[in-house]
């Protein structure tokens, strides 16, 4: 991919985010309803923590401010995913059954970057900047060292990001197939809650299974173990492992759905 092909997707993207600020700030009750409802679940998460901790000083070989320093991270992450890329899952569906993807296909740029940042939750950027405060608040008590540190985690975010991304398409992308995906999102969701909880926490084979086949502990936990106490060279080659595995299964599926896709004016 070449300066000037770059350039096109940037200028595309831009416009996204610029169609959907104007969206977003038409609706002004909506930004002060999400702040509210998330505000909500992250204080249920905190009090869970809390109230736990109140009975035991670790938990999984985690301290307090240690589970505080990865809810931090982990809200940034999923903000992160939150304000690109959820709604887009959302939409998929309808994107394929009522045609709209006929339209994306005639594109002279690539039809998937299209239907994943169409849309944008731009609300969602609060979440990044209390996430990113819980981080300042506990990083020193939880053992985090700064200075180099501060670009890995940046790169950890991103890596966040790209996880629930390739996790959210696969659970999507059966909407070739079975005409309606709201079951699997739905199933998704009941998957994705292993996300908010540290690895450690769970009996081994349900962590075998979301740092392997539902890497969801890749979103928070494993970053912040990384972050605050580094990881082996075999778990960093899990991951990259798990990741290339799930981008190449989902790269195949959008091709054989493509080839399976009739549009709605066919």
């Amino acid at each position: 991919m070449n300066i000037q092909t770059l350039k096109r997707y940037f200028d595309v993207f831009h416009v996204q985010v610029r169609n959907n600020f104007i969206r977003e700030a038409v609706y002004r009750t909506n930004f002060l309803t999400a702040i509210v409802v998330d505000l909500i679940w992250i204080g249920v998460e905190f009090s869970l923590f809390t109230i736990l901790y109140a009975n035991t000083s670790t938990l999984g070989g985690w301290s307090q401010v240690q589970t505080y320093f990865f809810l931090g991270i982990f809200f940034s992450s999923d903000a992160l995913f939150t304000t690109f890329f959820q709604r887009n899952f959302w939409n998929f569906s309808d994107l394929v059954n009522k045609g709209e993807l006929d339209i994306l296909l005639t594109k002279p740029i690539s039809p998937i970057f299209l239907a994943l940042t169409r849309w944008m939750n731009l609300t969602a950027l609060f979440n990044l900047f209390l996430g990113a405060g819980i981080i300042f608040r506990f990083k020193n008590e939880a053992g985090f060292q700064g200075g180099i540190q501060w670009l890995a985690l940046a790169g950890w975010l991103l890596i966040g990001v790209l996880t629930a991304g390739l996790m959210r398409f696969t659970f999507s992308i059966w909407i070739f197939w079975t005409e309606r995906s709201w079951a699997l999102s739905r199933l998704y969701y009941q998957f994705f809650s292993f996300a908010t909880k540290p690895d450690t926490l769970y009996p081994q084979a349900i962590r075998r299974v979301i740092l392997t086949v539902l890497p969801f502990a890749f979103i928070g936990s494993v970053p912040t173990r990384a972050l605050l106490n580094g990881l082996t060279s075999y778990e960093y080659l899990q991951i990259i492992g798990t990741l290339g595995a799930f981008f190449l299964i989902n790269r195949t599926l959008w091709q054989k759905g493509l080839q399976r896709y009739q549009s709605a004016s066919s």
